[in-house]
């Protein structure tokens, strides 16, 4: 895994921990500002960048590690083929029905090729909703990473609540001061704490994976 993305992880979530101690400074001369706030609405999409960022990047940078290893398809886990077969799977779903029979004859060439798969690092296997709970819980399952997806002592409303409020700040259905004047700074900063405690739970349970190569089937040969 690449250490500068490690670095830019921490450099967000430090923006979010200066943004809450610059909101409890202004709070000892005014607990009921219009601008406080709305910084503490905005600090959800702080937060919330912080999750998607670390999410992206990081499956990123695993898949071009799987990239790196040149296996063949069937060394690789399971459902971790629907990440590495994935443009195989888009040339069946749009081929059309005159083209059908040779896309599935043409994707099990591909599955059973004695040719290492050519992975596109690009590829995000969620169901394309803003990030929470539910899409990090998917993408633990597809890369079969282990431990739970979620650290203990994180709740999983408190995931979907930074999508929800992130969402209706972004998409204009609420204001940030409506949003950030139901929370107090001190929940604000176990909001903070939560979600760096999260980023960096998904940062090593990858590097655990690659760095024991829990990523190869069972069966494959070891090189």
């Amino acid at each position: 895994m690449n250490d500068l993305i490690e670095l830019e992880i921490q450099d967000r979530i430090n923006q979010s921990k200066a943004l809450v101690g610059h909101i409890s400074t202004l709070e000892l001369n005014d607990q009921d500002s219009e601008l406080i706030k709305i910084q503490k609405g905005y600090l959800f999409v702080s937060l919330y960048s912080s999750i998607e960022y670390t999410l992206t990047k990081v499956v990123s940078a695993y898949l071009e590690v799987l990239n790196q290893e040149n296996l063949k398809p069937l060394e690789y886990k399971k459902y971790l083929l629907c990440a590495v077969m994935d443009s195989n799977f888009n040339a069946l779903i749009g081929s059309g029905k005159r083209k059908m029979w040779l896309r599935k004859k043409e994707f099990f060439d591909a599955l059973f090729s004695s040719e290492a798969a050519n992975i596109d690092d690009s590829v995000f296997p969620t169901d394309g909703v803003n990030i929470s709970a539910k899409q990090i819980e998917d993408i633990w399952s597809i890369f079969h990473l282990d431990g739970e997806p979620v650290p203990q002592g994180i709740n999983s409303w408190a995931l979907n609540e930074i999508k929800e409020h992130r969402n209706a700040i972004a998409h204009g259905r609420e204001k940030a001061a409506d949003v950030g004047g139901r929370y107090t700074t001190a929940a604000l900063n176990q909001r903070v704490a939560d979600v760096e405690a999260l980023c960096f739970h998904i940062v090593q349970s990858f590097k655990d994976s690659s760095g024991t190569k829990a990523y190869r089937h069972s069966g494959s040969a070891q090189h």
